[in-house]
């Protein structure tokens, strides 16, 4: 004879739907059109695959939002949400009416974020993104690096001006969490000017990074491309994708 279930009273079935609620409300909840979430809790889990002068590592990056934070300087107005990265970094990122930004960061070993000079921009605003959609930013260098302790300049250390454009907001892109549509692509470019060796004198390295994103989920894929292959300064490549997502 099968077991007679046993049924909770209304009240306490209601308490309980509650509970659950509460704990997995609407805070976790992100529209299907955002690009970029920053509700608090999510994650998300990344395979890094790192090309550097032929030799290849592979390793795993997770990213989770850990959520609004109150700084006391210029931004103590603003809603500024963090970013922590599995390395230890955490990235303080504001939002707005004109999009997302990068406004500072903090090292595992830093007591606080060391503010950049200007709003890094990440992303446009949903109203303002569009194809041909252009914008600037100050970055360094990934993957070159001198291969000896020569009196050079270290190529990691200059800072390059990259632009970014909108080619694409309907891109699949397949990664090993899963195939993805209508995504966003952004590329940037920039040029940084090396000293190879006396023979050759300077040489402009092109610099490329494609980045895309999925309504409702975020960037989902990554790519820095830094192309050089010189007896003193080699290059590489760095590859960011998406392996899990728990929003």
């Amino acid at each position: 004879m099968l077991s007679k279930l046993r049924r909770e009273p209304p009240l306490l079935r209601a308490a309980i739907f509650l509970l659950f609620a509460l704990l997995y409300g609407c805070d976790s909840d992100i529209p299907s059109t955002e690009y970029y979430p920053l509700q608090s809790g999510v994650t998300w889990e990344y395979r890094v695959t790192t090309n550097l002068a032929g030799k290849e590592d592979i390793r795993s990056y997770r990213v989770e939002n850990r959520g609004e934070v109150t700084l006391s300087n210029e931004y103590s107005d603003e809603v500024v949400n963090v970013r922590h990265t599995s390395d230890g970094t955490d990235y303080y990122i504001l939002q707005d009416d004109t999009g997302s930004y990068r406004i500072a960061e903090r090292s595992i070993i830093e007591y606080e974020p060391r503010f950049e000079p200007e709003r890094v921009r990440i992303l446009p605003s949903l109203e303002d993104i569009e194809v041909g959609r252009t914008w600037a930013i100050v970055t360094k260098p990934y993957a070159l690096h001198r291969t000896s302790s020569s009196s050079l300049p270290d190529p990691s250390e200059q800072s390059l001006n990259m632009l970014f454009d909108i080619k694409s907001l309907n891109d699949e892109v397949t990664v090993p969490a899963g195939t993805f549509d209508n995504c966003l692509r952004v590329e940037g470019s920039a040029i940084v000017s090396l000293y190879t060796d006396p023979r050759i004198g300077y040489q402009d390295i092109e610099i490329k990074q494609t980045e895309w994103y999925a309504p409702g989920v975020g960037m989902v894929k990554f790519v820095r491309d830094e192309p050089l292959d010189m007896p003193l300064f080699k290059g590489g490549k760095i590859t960011f994708e998406l392996t899990a997502f728990d929003p």
